[in-house]
C-alpha cells in the first residue's frame, strides 16, 4: 500500500437513495430454517441484497473514477469493472446464455403473472395499477397477499411472491412503493444477472459527469466494490484517520484481491452476437462493457494489450429514444483463451512475483532518476556558490590593492614632510647662532620686525615647539 494522497481531480456528487424497505425486512423474517434453503437454491441471495446497509461513501468514491471510454474504473496502476461472472456468484443465480431481457411484452399475459405470484387472474387483473408511464403491482397489495400466505403456511407461493417483490423494489426499482412490469418480467424470465449488470453501466454512463440519482441494484453494485478490497492491513487500519477517496488512491495493484472469483469461473462471456464485447439491454437502456479488461478480476493473466475491437464502444442508447434497436442475439459463452492468453493457477503466482519485482525494479530506477536529478540541481547550486565565492574574492584583492596604493603614498607625503622639517630645523637652528653673535641690540627697523615675526612663524612649525 502506497503513501496517502490527495485526491486531485473533478468530483461529481451523487446521490444512491434507497426506499424504506420495513416491510420487506418484516416478510424476511418468515424465511427460517429448511425454509430459508429452499428461498436460496430457487431465488438466489436476494435476502442478503435486501438486508444490506448501503454506505454511499465507498460508492460514491467509487463512481469518482469511472472511465467511460473504456468502461471501467481506473484507478492508481489498475482497471476494475463488474462483470456478468461476478455478478452471478454474488447473486448466487446463473447465467442462462439465452437471449436476456429485452423489453415488456406489449400486451400483458396476465395468465403467465398470476400463475407465477400463485394468485388468481382476477386479483392480479383487478389491482393492475399504472405509476407514471409504468404499470404494475403496488407493494401495499404484494406485501398484504404474501403475509396471507405465510400465516396460511403455504410457502412455495410466500416465497415467489417475496421474491418478486425484492426484484422489484431492490434489484430492478423504479417507482416508490410499485412494482413494476418489467421487474416482473425479468423474474419470469429467470435471467436476472445480464439485466443487473447493464443497469449499472447504464446508471453510472448516463449520469457521468453530470452527478444526480443513480438508480440500479445498490446493494450489489457495493458488495462487488468490497468484495475486491483488502480485509487486512493499513487499508483497513486507517479507515478511523483517512477519508475514502485518500484509501483507495493509496492502493495499487498488489493490495487488490485479484483471485477472490478464480475458484468459481471456468468459462467466461466474452462478447455478444456479432459484437467483439458484450453489448446488453437494461431496464433503461443499452450499453456495452469490455470483459478484456476484467480478466484479471477472474483469475486469468493477460498477457498482452487488448485488441481496439474488443474495448471499442459498440452501443450506448437510451430505449425511449430509439426502441427500434432493441433486438440482440444470445450470449456467447467462450473461454478467455478465444480472446486473451491465460495461464494455469501454478503459474499465476510467478507471473505476479515477475510483474511485482518489475514493478520494484521501475520504482528503483525512478528513484535513482530522482536522486539524479537533485544531485544536478545541488551542483547548479554549489557552482553558482562558487561563482559568488569567486567574485567576493576578486573584490577583496581590487581593495587589498586600493589600500596598498593609498598606504604607499601616505608614507611618502609622510617622508615629504620629515624632509621639510628637518630643513626648516636647520634653518631655524642658523638663525639662533646668529642673532647670539650679536652683541649689541638689534636696531629698530623694519628688517628686523620682520626677521622676528619668521623666527616666530618658524617656531610654530617647529613639533613641540624645540629650538635648538
Amino acid at each position: 500500500m502506497a503513501s496517502v494522497p490527495e485526491l486531485k481531480r473533478k468530483t461529481c456528487t451523487y446521490s444512491f437513495h434507497r426506499e424504506p424497505l420495513t416491510s420487506l425486512i418484516e416478510l424476511s423474517n418468515f424465511v427460517t430454517g429448511g425454509n430459508q434453503k429452499v428461498f436460496v437454491d430457487q431465488y438466489g441471495d436476494l435476502l442478503t441484497l435486501l438486508k444490506m446497509v448501503v454506505d454511499p461513501v465507498p460508492l460514491q468514491t467509487l463512481l469518482q473514477f469511472y472511465d467511460p471510454e473504456l468502461r471501467c474504473f481506473t484507478f492508481q496502476d489498475y482497471q476494475l469493472a463488474p462483470t456478468l461472472e461476478e455478478y452471478s456468484i454474488l447473486m448466487n443465480v446463473p447465467i442462462k446464455y439465452q437471449v436476456p431481457f429485452l423489453d415488456v411484452p406489449k400486451e400483458i399475459d396476465f395468465r403467465v403473472v398470476a400463475r407465477a405470484l400463485h394468485l388468481s387472474i382476477k386479483e392480479v387483473s383487478d389491482n393492475w395499477k399504472s405509476s407514471g408511464d409504468m404499470v404494475g403491482l403496488p407493494l401495499k397489495y404484494l406485501v398484504r397477499m404474501a403475509k396471507e400466505e405465510a400465516k396460511k403456511g403455504n410457502w412455495e407461493a410466500f416465497h415467489a411472491q417475496l421474491a418478486i417483490i425484492i426484484y422489484g423494489i431492490v434489484l430492478f426499482p423504479s417507482m416508490p412503493n410499485f412494482v413494476d412490469f418489467a421487474a416482473i418480467t425479468i423474474f419470469l424470465g429467470g435471467n436476472p444477472v445480464p439485466t443487473l449488470l447493464v443497469d449499472a453501466y447504464y446508471a453510472i454512463h448516463s449520469r457521468h459527469g453530470k452527478g444526480g440519482a443513480i438508480r440500479c441494484c445498490l446493494p450489489l453494485l457495493l458488495r462487488w466494490f468490497l468484495s475486491l478490497l483488502p480485509t487486512s492491513g493499513p487499508f483497513v487500519d486507517s479507515q478511523s484517520t483517512h477519508k475514502w477517496t485518500q484509501r483507495i488512491m493509496s492502493l495499487t495493484s498488489y493490495d487488490i484481491r485479484w483471485q477472490s472469483y478464480r475458484v468459481n469461473v471456468r468459462n467466461v462471456v466474452m462478447s455478444c452476437g456479432e459484437f467483439r464485447n458484450v453489448s446488453l439491454i437494461g431496464t433503461k437502456g443499452c450499453i456495452n462493457y469490455n470483459p478484456v479488461l476484467s480478466l484479471r478480476q477472474l483469475g486469468f493473466v493477460m498477457n498482452e494489450r487488448p485488441l481496439d475491437a474488443e474495448i471499442a464502444e459498440s452501443v450506448y442508447f437510451e430505449k425511449r429514444s430509439d426502441p427500434s434497436r432493441l433486438e440482440m442475439e444470445s450470449l456467447q459463452e467462450q473461454p478467455p483463451l478465444i480472446l486473451a492468453e491465460s495461464v494455469p493457477a501454478e503459474h499465476y503466482k510467478q507471473a505476479l512475483m515477475e510483474n511485482r519485482r518489475l514493478k520494484e525494479k521501475e520504482q528503483d530506477t525512478q528513484m535513482e532518476l530522482y536522486k539524479a536529478k537533485a544531485d544536478k540541481l545541488n551542483l547548479a547550486h554549489q557552482l553558482k556558490g562558487m561563482q559568488a565565492e569567486a567574485n567576493y574574492q576578486k573584490k577583496i584583492r581590487d581593495l587589498e590593492k586600493q589600500l596598498k596604493d593609498k598606504d604607499i603614498r601616505l608614507k611618502k607625503e609622510v617622508d615629504l614632510r620629515r624632509a621639510s622639517e628637518s630643513q626648516l630645523g636647520g634653518e631655524v637652528v642658523e638663525l639662533r647662532r646668529q642673532l647670539k653673535e650679536k652683541l649689541t641690540p638689534l636696531p629698530e627697523c623694519s628688517e628686523c620686525d620682520l626677521l622676528i615675526n619668521q623666527c616666530q612663524y618658524l617656531k610654530t612649525l617647529i613639533p613641540g615647539g624645540r629650538l635648538l
